[in-house]
C-alpha cells in the first residue's frame, strides 16, 4: 500500500504518492535494440544501439539460430535449432515467456506484417511451420521442398518466400491462404535473400559465387546476377557471399563476403560496386536501423557485432557478444535501460 502525502504552497494543495514517483527507476522507454543469436551455446545477446553495448544475455535453447521482432516491438521470437523449439521473449524483462516445440532444425523465421503469424522453416522436416502468435501454437505445417532455410516476406504484398537448399529454389507462399503457389528455380544452393523496399526485386546470395542473383518478383524469375571478384582462398563448402540487405531508402545493397571478411556496397539499379569495407571475421548477417543510418553486422568468427555509419561508411564500434553470432534483428522495443553486461 502506497502512502499519499500533501504539500500546501499558498492556496495550492498538491497530493503525491511515493509509489507513483518511483517510476523513474523502472519505467520503460522505446529503445533501439539488436537481438543476436549466438549459435554456439544457448543464449542470445541484446545490444542497445544508442549506448553501443551489450545490455543483456537471454537463455533461449540449444543453438539459437533465427530471430525476428514483432512489428509493434512487443515481442522477440527466436528459433533454437538444437532442440527444435521456438522461444517468445518479453523485451521489457529480457525473459523468455514461453517456448514451444516446432519441429526438426528450425532456422531463420519471419513474422507477418500484421504481427499475427510466424513462418518457421524446418530444415530437417522439409516444411514451414505456420504459428499463430496469440495462441502460441502451430496451426499448419506446409511442405515447401527439401531443407528450407530462410523465410522472407514481401514489404508490399502478401507473398512469402522460402529458400529451399535441397531443391535449389524459392518456394512462394500466399500469405492470405498460407498455401504454396509457385516455385522459382534458382539452379543452385540458395543462401540469403533480400527484397527492395518497393517489393519488385529480390537479391539472392548462393553458394560458390561471390555476388548474388537478381530476381524480378513481378515476373517471378531470375533476371540477372551480380558477380564480384572471387577471394583468393578456396571457399570451403561454397561459403563465399552470405548476408545482404537493401538500405531502407532503396539506394544501396550491402553484401557480406565471409571468405575475405568484406562488405561490398552495390547500386541495386545499375548493379555496380560503389564501395568496399573491411568487416569482422566471417561476417554472417546484416541489418539496418529503421532510419537507415547504422548498419549492424554479425561477425561469427570474431564473436562480435559491428556498428557501421552508413553515410560515412566508417566503423562506429565492434560490440563483443557471446560466441558464434549468426542472425540478428534490429528494431524499436519497449525496454528499460539496463547496465552493461559484466565481462569475465
Amino acid at each position: 500500500m502506497s502512502r499519499v502525502y500533501s504539500i500546501t504552497i499558498g492556496a495550492l494543495s498538491i497530493l503525491f504518492s511515493l509509489e507513483a514517483m518511483s517510476f523513474c527507476a523502472d519505467a520503460s522507454e522505446s529503445r533501439l535494440r539488436a537481438y543476436v543469436t549466438n549459435f554456439e551455446g544457448e543464449k542470445i545477446s541484446v545490444i542497445d544501439i544508442s549506448d553501443q553495448r551489450e545490455v543483456a544475455q537471454i537463455t533461449t535453447g540449444a543453438k539459437p539460430h533465427g530471430v525476428t521482432i514483432a512489428p509493434d516491438g512487443s515481442e522477440i521470437f527466436v528459433t533454437n535449432e538444437g532442440d527444435g523449439t521456438l522461444s517468445f521473449i518479453d523485451p521489457k524483462e529480457n525473459k523468455v515467456t514461453e517456448t514451444i516445440k516446432v519441429g526438426n532444425r528450425p532456422q531463420q523465421l519471419a513474422v507477418s506484417q500484421d504481427g499475427a503469424t510466424l513462418y518457421v522453416p524446418l530444415n530437417g522436416d522439409h516444411a514451414v511451420a505456420i504459428v499463430d502468435i496469440r495462441q502460441r501454437k502451430i496451426v499448419s505445417t506446409l511442405p515447401v521442398g527439401r531443407n528450407p532455410h530462410i523465410v522472407i516476406i514481401s514489404p508490399t504484398s502478401k507473398r512469402v518466400y522460402v529458400t529451399s537448399e535441397g531443391d535449389e529454389k524459392l518456394a512462394v507462399l500466399d500469405g492470405q491462404t498460407n498455401q504454396a503457389v509457385k516455385d522459382i528455380p534458382i539452379f543452385t544452393w540458395p543462401r540469403v535473400p533480400a527484397i527492395t523496399p518497393d517489393g519488385k526485386t529480390l537479391f539472392q546470395t548462393i553458394r560458390w559465387m561471390n555476388g548474388a542473383l537478381v530476381l524480378d518478383l513481378e515476373k517471378e524469375e531470375v533476371a540477372n546476377r551480380i558477380v564480384l571478384p572471387e577471394p583468393k582462398a578456396f571457399p570451403k563448402d561454397g561459403m563465399v557471399a552470405h548476408g545482404l540487405r537493401v538500405t531502407p531508402d532503396g539506394n544501396e545493397l550491402w553484401l557480406t563476403t565471409q571468405l575475405n571478411d568484406q562488405i561490398t556496397i552495390i547500386d541495386p539499379k545499375t548493379l555496380e560496386t560503389i564501395a568496399t569495407l573491411a568487416a569482422g571475421r566471417n561476417p554472417n548477417w546484416i541489418e539496418f536501423t529503421p532510419d537507415g543510418k547504422i548498419a549492424v553486422v554479425s561477425n561469427t568468427s570474431s564473436n562480435d557485432v559491428s556498428l557501421i555509419d552508413v553515410k560515412t561508411r566508417s566503423l562506429i564500434k565492434n560490440v563483443p557478444v557471446v560466441k558464434a553470432p549468426k542472425r540478428l534483428a534490429v528494431g524499436y522495443v519497449e525496454a528499460t535501460r539496463e547496465q552493461p553486461v559484466a565481462k569475465p
